[in-house]
């Protein structure tokens, strides 16, 4: 009985995760598909405690304010993509710091439809409600006891934190340059650069387990890219089933490293919603792109930023 208890607000999240994915197909509308939510399950359900400093009410807000955000810059920015990724993430960042919460998955919500060039007011509406649906099972929990209280503390932006995001944006817009300039946009997908924004905040736990964060985003982009060709292309079963295996995994993944990453569930979904032609090298990209933004983190964001860089110049100038 109480492995039962333990596993089922994993097993809520995968229900939610792959009810989306069947609301998609059998609607017919890709917008519908949000694979930021498979990682907010992981962080707001499946984790023992939440992982991100936020109340109920302000993530919601936050991450619909940055939906919006992201779709109004490819309807009103007519500018090429490069321009466009920085205008983004100033915006994300900024609603980010308003909203007084270190809820930075928000950043993939204003991120990804200027990389889909996202027009449809329906992304938008499935962001709001699968988001709610997943707040209102962790109130659910909490009411039934099985899953402790998040105490939020309102995050006061002070000359530290706007020197932190302006360095965030700025080293992220300019890894994101060439990728954007070719179109090769697997390199700098939403979920990579939350995962760098994460990183990169000062004191990060997760910098000493930078090679497993590794690790769950390549195991998550070949796990949902597998399945995804296995089930869809080759059996050419629903588009569910892979859902339901590849999430399951990943869940299972980050249960087995007891690392509740969340980007790493949005790195699993994105398959659904990339062209089947993409599939063979979309692990190879992203885990490439990830490697890059995490490398930078230690160059940059460490107690000695540009340590690294100094020592090797240093080495270059003998």
């Amino acid at each position: 009985m109480q492995k039962i208890k333990s596993a089922l607000p994993s097993l809520i999240s995968l229900a939610l995760a792959a009810g989306m994915v069947a609301a998609a197909e059998l609607l017919h509308e890709k917008e519908i598909i949000f694979p930021e939510i498979t990682a907010i399950a992981i962080g707001a359900l499946a984790a023992p405690r939440q992982v991100w400093n936020t109340s109920r009410l302000r993530l919601l807000l936050t991450i619909t304010a940055c939906a919006a955000a992201g779709v109004g810059v490819v309807w009103l920015v007519p500018l090429p993509l490069a321009a466009q990724i920085p205008i983004g993430l100033i915006l994300a960042f900024a609603l980010i710091t308003a909203s007084g919460t270190e809820f930075l998955p928000a950043v993939s919500a204003c991120v990804l439809p200027v990389l889909l060039g996202t027009r449809s007011p329906v992304y938008i509406l499935s962001v709001i409600v699968m988001t709610s649906l997943i707040l209102g099972v962790q109130l659910l929990l909490e009411k039934a006891g099985m899953r402790e209280k998040y105490d939020f503390r309102p995050v006061v932006p002070d000359r530290e934190l706007l020197i932190l995001r302006g360095k965030q944006i700025v080293c992220a817009s300019m890894i994101c340059l060439i990728p954007a300039l070719f179109h090769e946009i697997f390199f700098i997908a939403p979920p990579l650069i939350v995962g760098f924004a994460e990183m990169s905040k000062p004191a990060s736990k997760l910098r000493e387990k930078a090679p497993v964060t590794v690790w769950l985003i390549a195991l998550a982009a070949a796990v949902g890219c597998a399945s995804r060709y296995v089930i869809c292309v080759t059996l050419g079963l629903p588009l569910t089933i892979a859902a339901v295996l590849s999430c399951g995994a990943i869940l299972i993944a980050v249960n087995t490293a007891k690392l509740y990453f969340p980007p790493c569930g949005a790195a699993v979904t994105l398959p659904f919603i990339i062209p089947e032609a993409a599939l063979l090298k979309f692990p190879f990209e992203l885990t490439a792109g990830y490697v890059v933004l995490t490398a930078a983190v230690f160059l940059f964001f460490g107690e000695r930023p540009l340590a690294p860089v100094r020592k090797i110049a240093a080495i270059i100038r003998r």
